[in-house]
């Protein structure tokens, strides 16, 4: 990725001729020899999958070598205790960091989150920028966390205690969109601008958020991410009740190509969720009672699952868990699954109802508003 401006001062923002000056990325880590046998994680995207690696500490080092297409969002752990990385990834030492094809020499001190980390043009840029919009989303995830774990939840105002935390991390990261807002209007050919109109999307109008993504430069919006939000823009004009599904093709758990317009003529549900998904597994019962009863009037169930590469043994378990007779389809790309991006899916589980011209019929219909709407269609 070439000709994009990062920021390189708080307040200065330098053009950085490329990323990719190496062939790859390479990260030498030193550590007390105390941490000797302990592991560090490291999980970024190639190739636009999910992708981690793992470097066991030895003589206070630890080392990663790889590439990446463009720079992007990752995340290093380090698990000091040796408990394993699910506990460490959640609660323990990490650093969300920009990797880009550089060299990142880090000293860690006692933790990952304060290590010296030099070498790094890309890095240095993205301190900078979270100094300008104040903080990283996940610092102030954590400072929540940590406040509310400090409230002894037997007091008698507990529940005061707990609304005040909450409405102040909710004005520190409004504070926070407001001021990624503005950078992205000042930086239209920052990478970062990309990530500040995401997050703030998360919570803003869409509609707010089009024309600023409209004034990038042509080589930011031609990233993975940038490309991933433009198709929300879309999806918002184009996946309505109404209006024709958008046909997407994946492949199901035996690796054969399933399309939505193979269900033309059908009534077909899109059910997007996740094995990981507690919200989707506890509505799997009241979907599959639906399917039993109007399976036979012409209902089918194509399920498309947000399950990443490392969570395919999971995704075929929960289905033959949960007793799942529907197609099931993944291209096993995480929150980035192609289909679920088409389709402008935040939040898991979502459903959409095709009618057998394919048109959208509902939308996000679950509980006892699924067994009525259908109802309506097939009859009690």
């Amino acid at each position: 990725m070439k000709n994009l401006k990062i920021a390189a001062l708080a307040l200065a923002f330098l053009p950085v001729a490329s990323f990719a000056q190496q062939a790859n990325f390479q990260i030498n880590g030193s550590v007390p020899k105390a941490f000797n046998g302990k592991k560090v994680y490291l999980d970024y995207t190639k190739d636009g999958f999910p992708a981690s690696d793992s470097s066991a500490i030895v003589n206070g080092k630890f080392s990663f070598k790889g590439t990446v297409e463009e720079p992007a969002y990752s995340r290093m752990v380090f698990d000091q205790e040796g408990k394993g990385k699910l506990i460490a990834q959640n609660i323990g030492d990490r650093l969300y960091f920009y990797l880009a094809n550089e060299t990142y020499n880090m000293t860690i001190k006692d933790s990952l989150r304060t290590a010296a980390i030099k070498g790094s043009p890309l890095h240095n840029a993205y301190v900078a920028y979270l100094n300008e919009i104040g903080g990283g989303f996940m610092d102030i995830i954590d400072a929540g966390n940590r406040a509310f774990a400090a409230v002894d939840k037997n007091a008698a105002d507990a529940n005061e205690q707990y609304k005040a935390i909450h409405e102040k991390f909710e004005a520190k990261f409004e504070a926070r969109r407001v001021k990624e807002l503005a950078f992205a209007a000042k930086n239209p050919s920052s990478i970062f601008a990309v990530d500040a109109l995401i997050d703030a999307a998360n919570k803003r109008k869409l509609s707010e958020i089009e024309p600023l993504f409209l004034k990038l430069s042509k080589e930011v919006r031609q990233m993975t991410n940038a490309r991933q939000l433009e198709a929300r823009f879309l999806a918002e004009r184009s996946v309505k009740i109404g209006n024709k599904a958008p046909d997407f093709s994946q492949p199901d758990t035996n690796g054969k190509m399933v399309k939505v317009s193979d269900f033309k003529g059908q009534y077909v549900l899109i059910d997007f969720w996740a094995s990981w998904c507690s919200p989707c597994r506890a509505e799997n019962p009241n979907l599959l009672k639906a399917y039993n009863k109007y399976k036979s009037k012409g209902l089918e169930v194509l399920a498309v699952s947000l399950d990443d590469t490392k969570g395919k043994n999971a995704w075929v378990k929960a289905i033959k868990d949960d007793g799942l007779p529907w197609v099931h389809v993944a291209d096993l790309k995480g929150w980035s699954n192609e289909a679920a991006v088409l389709y402008g899916v935040r939040a898991v589980p979502q459903n959409y109802l095709v009618d057998p011209k394919g048109n959208i019929v509902a939308i996000n219909i679950k509980g006892e508003l699924l067994h009525q709407e259908l109802a309506k269609i097939f009859g009690n």
